[in-house]
């Protein structure tokens, strides 16, 4: 899976579900800033650890560019 497919994904979800996506995929990841009870609650930001650290980030859920 390619860094473009992954960020259209991102687009096109939450951030629970996205979440759901990365684990699915086995694309391995490390959070930076969450809120562990609801991913949708507030910032959620996580990098790609083998996509050179790429951070993508969700705020209340919405994909933030």
């Amino acid at each position: 899976m390619t860094l473009k497919q992954i960020i259209a994904q991102a687009k096109q979800v939450d951030a629970v579900d996205f979440n759901k996506f990365l684990d699915a995929n086995n694309i391995r990841n490390s959070w930076l800033d969450v809120t562990l009870t609801d991913f949708n609650d507030g910032p959620y930001n996580i990098t790609l650890d083998d996509f050179d650290q790429y951070n993508i980030s969700f705020y209340d859920g919405i994909y933030e560019e």
